[in-house]
């Protein structure tokens, strides 16, 4: 090949990496259009035998491949052969990412900087657009904090890729010795602002992922560094971070549970004379008033559509039944479930419970407490046989529920590739789940829907691809240790690879990352 010609390759590889990397975040159609120039980036160089040689030579790559060769094993027991081929398309990139990537030459510690530079960036713009949304900056109607991402991407996904940031800046420029001061005070400050941002949009899935890197790297410290005094802090975190997030959340739970002390007369009548309804086996608790009591249901219901176009036998904006929300709402302010209360709400509350917010402190976006408060009652609601529908994280332990009853019925070679929903639809119906239609989906753990398409067998294969690299954990970056955790804990509550953006996250950082391992190098970045 002439050094003309390879310069233009190498031109088109790079373009597409930086395309990768910066649609990712904000652009499918930037994330889509980067594949062009990546695999004709890998044919235009010519010599394809020695570019697969590479490949083949990269063990890991390999074996993470094998991943994508196990959806298309699937194929062949599977009866929707339509969806099969689908997961199939969506899942490319855990087939053309390593390929392409393994089979080029290594990146320059430049060119890697460059296109994690790039990465940051446009992870940072997306955060800025979604702060421009939620201060109304940038208008668009607001139902719920993941509205204000103005891209098609994942509110989730987006939060796994704001960690990946954090962890670039942190761990990768703020601990170059050769960047300035003033670099890694700015590389300091991006890293903060993204952790501020996974508060502001409540993202507990990012929360969690963020403590649980931070954690792992004191532990690092902890058993690595030679520095007592490094040792000492590493402990004292390691007992502090998980302690505070311990007693915050408990006494979050003592709160909701501390029941406010109501003198019940169910002879009492409303202003206008008529009867209260009173269940009071009912155990349903907002902000320490039980909730149904003092229901008058005619009342509410002609108040309610005099003061808002959604009738009250209607949706809210959640798709959850604003009657309910409504009597949420009422019961946290210590109200009766009258005309009078009713009449009594502001506008402003108005449009909080249309929206389908069920309590008056649920009101505030970006408002972390006041999401830990919607998963403890979401979890109490469900112990008590509540309808799980439109609350995230009762609709979880539904999914899971159900995807341990589909892998059951097949735990050795799964229902094939195709035929995850049907499975899962046959399965709510089994176990008689009360999701709504609407809400009945797959598992939201990819391990578990692995473990449903492919069987047990499937699964472990999985995990064995995804752990090979640690086999030697010396000479891997410290980047790779980190996004490895990133993926591991993320998919406990998503599967991440069900979605092309997801299986590109992967596919892209995993390989990307391993590649710049340092053979013979114990990597100590860390340090």
């Amino acid at each position: 090949m002439t050094p003309l010609l390879k310069y233009k390759t190498n031109y088109l590889y790079l373009t597409g990496l930086t395309l990768l990397v910066t649609g990712l975040p904000v652009s499918l159609f930037l994330t889509s259009l980067s594949q062009f120039f990546l695999v004709g980036s890998f044919f235009l160089e010519g010599n394809i035998k020695e570019r697969w040689k590479r490949f083949t030579s990269n063990k890991v790559a390999v074996v993470f491949v094998g991943i994508w060769l196990l959806h298309l094993i699937g194929i062949l027991w599977t009866t929707d052969l339509a969806a099969g081929m689908k997961d199939l398309r969506i899942k490319l990139p855990l087939l053309l990412l390593p390929i392409i990537i393994s089979g080029t030459e290594k990146l320059t510690e430049k060119q890697f900087r460059y296109i994690m530079g790039a990465f940051v960036f446009a992870v940072f713009a997306g955060t800025i657009s979604a702060i421009a949304v939620l201060t109304g900056i940038i208008h668009r109607d607001i139902y719920d904090i993941r509205d204000i991402f103005i891209y098609k991407i994942s509110h989730i996904r987006f939060a796994l890729f704001t960690c990946v940031a954090i962890c670039t800046l942190v761990f990768y420029i703020g601990y170059r010795k050769e960047l300035t001061p003033v670099a890694k005070f700015i590389a300091l400050l991006l890293a903060i602002w993204f952790a501020a941002f996974l508060v502001i949009v409540e993202s507990l899935t990012g929360l969690i992922v963020l403590v649980i890197l931070t954690v792992s790297v004191l532990i690092y410290h902890l058993l690595i560094s030679g520095n007592k005094f490094k040792k000492i802090i590493s402990f004292v975190l390691i007992v502090a971070i998980p302690l505070t997030i311990t007693v915050y959340v408990t006494g979050l739970i003592h709160d909701f549970y501390n029941k406010k002390q109501e003198v019940i007369n169910v002879n009492d009548k409303t202003l206008q004379g008529n009867p209260y309804d009173f269940y009071l086996d009912d155990n349903n608790f907002e902000n320490g008033y039980q909730v149904n009591v003092y229901l008058c249901i005619p009342e509410l219901k002609k108040a309610w559509n005099e003061r808002s176009k959604i009738h009250l036998d209607s949706l809210d904006h959640k798709k959850q039944p604003i009657k309910a929300t409504l009597v949420r709402f009422l019961t946290s302010k210590g109200m009766r479930k009258d005309s009078a209360a009713v009449y009594s709400l502001t506008k402003n509350e108005i449009q909080s419970i249309e929206a389908g917010v069920p309590n008056v402190n649920f009101q505030k976006m970006s408002d972390l407490r006041s999401r830990v408060n919607q998963v403890i009652w979401e979890i109490d609601n469900l112990l008590k046989g509540g309808d799980p529908s439109g609350h995230s994280v009762a609709q979880r332990l539904e999914f899971w529920r159900a995807a341990v009853g589909v892998i059951k019925t097949s735990p050795l070679f799964g229902v094939g590739t195709g035929d995850l929903k049907p499975e899962f639809e046959n399965q709510y119906q089994r176990m008689n789940t009360r999701l709504d239609e609407a809400h009945r989906l797959n598992s939201h753990n990819q391990y578990l829907s692995i473990a449903a398409a492919f069987g047990i067998p499937g699964l472990l294969y999985f995990l064995f691809a995804l752990l090979y690299p640690l086999r030697r954990a010396r000479q891997l970056p410290a980047i790779f240790i980190l996004f490895l955790i990133i993926c591991l804990v993320s998919m406990l509550t998503e599967d991440t690879l069900e979605t092309q953006p997801g299986a590109t996250f992967v596919g892209l950082f995993f390989i990307l990352f391993y590649n710049q391992r340092r053979e013979g190098d114990t990597e100590k970045s860390l340090h």
